[in-house]
């Protein structure tokens, strides 16, 4: 949190202190707070609060979009929302498209269509945005219209070349194939003949077999949420299929198709990268932050081996690195898997690589305890001299009173 009160900021005098609030309130701001943003997005005097206000809004909808808590907003307040946000000239806020985007009612698609059309070049890039955030949600994944609504825009000659150009973009990143065919046949030039090449080959890439391993943060595609409803989880693709861990454990997933597969930015990243939609899920290639914010560990205690396990823990040691971190995930998922030896040589490795977490020789020491007090000692005076009391005072104790 920038501030002590977001509302109170919003109110401010001070346009440092007014962006401050539409910051915070765009990862934990609520449904009560977007009648105030809208005042923000329809009327401040600073073009930037306006779009960061317009910003926190559609992340406000975006975590109300799916499951119960949709229920956050009936379909009639979504509509008096929209009623709201559409009176506001696009061209003062081409922000308002993504909140459009994110209210997900029937006009929302229709209106970002209009923007498309709109003279301002600003106000068409604005509504790109807004199709891109409207099209990527998990939520339309089952909804065939709109795709076939979105490429049948690629061929309207009311559109302006940069327009078709950024409709393109869209129907790649989100996988609508359907569109492959008439994506290929534009003619446009300059950097909307890039464009178009780029979207190509993003729909070519799309078709080759998924490999490695894939992680989901629990949040829809677009979703800003540093609690969403489900947890992470990460699948793994071994060459005889894929395998899918929940948070809790690994499971076969048998004969394992995506619903689609896309190209999209995940929130916080700046370069957008292969993702896919399955099980309720948006999936990001790579292992994600951590593999213990996936499933937890007892280092003392190996967890359960499963032939989905043994398997999983296999197809992870092929794929996660050569690095630290990777061999520290690898670690993580062995102890899980009830791989203790695995688990070590992934520790071991870990700590012999560069930039080691701190936490590898407190994990190792505590692995080797009941093995190898001797080794396990050594690796507690280690951590002990580089790790740092406030980050885990339980283990730095354990650690100073085990060390030799």
């Amino acid at each position: 949190m920038e501030t002590k009160d977001p509302m109170a900021a919003m109110a401010s005098k001070e346009v440092a202190d007014r962006a401050a609030a539409c910051r915070d309130l765009s990862s934990m701001g609520e449904v009560t707070h977007l009648e105030a943003l809208w005042k923000l997005v329809a009327t401040d005097k600073s073009p930037g609060v306006r779009l960061s206000a317009a910003a926190a809004a559609a992340d406000i909808l975006s975590r109300c979009r799916l499951g119960a808590p949709r229920d956050a907003l009936s379909d009639d307040q979504r509509d008096v929302l929209m009623e709201m946000f559409s009176r506001i000239d696009p061209g003062i806020n081409a922000g308002i498209f993504p909140i459009l985007a994110c209210l997900d009612r029937p006009r929302s698609l229709t209106l970002i269509c209009g923007g498309l059309r709109d003279p301002r070049g600003d106000v068409r890039l604005g509504a790109a945005v807004g199709l891109m955030r409207l099209c990527s949600t998990i939520g339309v994944v089952d909804e065939p219209s709109i795709e076939q609504t979105v490429v049948a825009l690629l061929g309207d000659t009311r559109h302006r070349p940069d327009a078709v150009a950024q409709i393109a973009r869209v129907c790649a990143a989100v996988g609508f194939r359907s569109g492959i065919e008439v994506i290929r046949h534009l003619h446009l030039s300059g950097t909307h003949a890039d464009t178009i090449v780029e979207a190509l080959g993003v729909l070519d890439g799309a078709s080759h077999p998924l490999v490695g391993v894939w992680y989901s943060d629990g949040n829809d595609a677009g979703e800003t949420n540093p609690k969403p409803d489900l947890g992470p989880a990460l699948m793994v693709f071994d060459g005889r299929g894929a395998l899918f861990h929940n948070g809790k454990n690994w499971a076969v997933e048998t004969n394992f198709q995506p619903q689609r597969r896309m190209f999209i930015r995940r929130v916080g990243e700046s370069e957008a990268g292969p993702v896919f939609q399955a099980i309720g899920r948006t999936f990001y290639a790579g292992c994600g932050e951590s593999a213990g914010a996936i499933t937890k560990v007892d280092w003392s205690t190996p967890g359960r081996e499963t032939k989905a396990s043994v398997r999983a823990v296999e197809a992870l040691a092929a794929c996660l690195g050569d690095t630290a971190k990777g061999h520290r995930s690898l670690a993580i998922f062995a102890m899980n898997a009830g791989q203790i030896d695995v688990a070590q040589a992934a520790l071991v490795s870990a700590i012999t690589a560069k930039s080691t977490p701190v936490d590898c020789w407190l994990a190792l020491g505590d692995l080797l305890w009941e093995r190898d007090r001797s080794a396990a000692a050594k690796q507690y005076g280690l951590y002990a001299k580089k790790a740092k009391v406030s980050a885990d005072p339980e283990g730095m104790a354990r650690a100073k009173t085990r060390a030799t």
